[in-house]
């Protein structure tokens, strides 16, 4: 069946399924996974020297927001590995400046 000259797409048990649902679906795909992304891309970008400020902008965030979640993600990439106790205190470092 088409619609507007375009194919109809179908769920899995063969319904049809409304283009603008089905590209809310797409959508949401994409956009959970720039979120999954996002945590070790602000990271990299951090630890790359990438100014805290130009990072929060670059996600839509004020910098207090940048440093709230920066707290918990980088423990969460240390716990799993995924960062260094000596990139964890750089990054940081970076992010709240060097402990007094």
């Amino acid at each position: 069946m088409h619609a507007n000259g375009l194919p109809v797409p179908r769920a899995a048990a063969g319904t049809i399924v409304h283009r603008a649902v089905a590209r809310l679906a797409d959508d949401t795909v994409v956009i959970r996974q720039a979120y999954e992304r996002r945590p070790g891309l602000v990271v990299d970008a951090l630890l790359d020297g990438a100014a805290p400020e130009q990072v929060a902008k670059a996600c839509g965030m004020e910098i207090t927001d940048l440093r709230a979640v920066m707290g918990r993600w980088a423990t969460i990439r240390r716990e799993r590995g995924l960062l260094t106790d000596e990139a964890y205190t750089r990054l940081l470092n970076v992010v709240f400046g060097p402990a007094s």
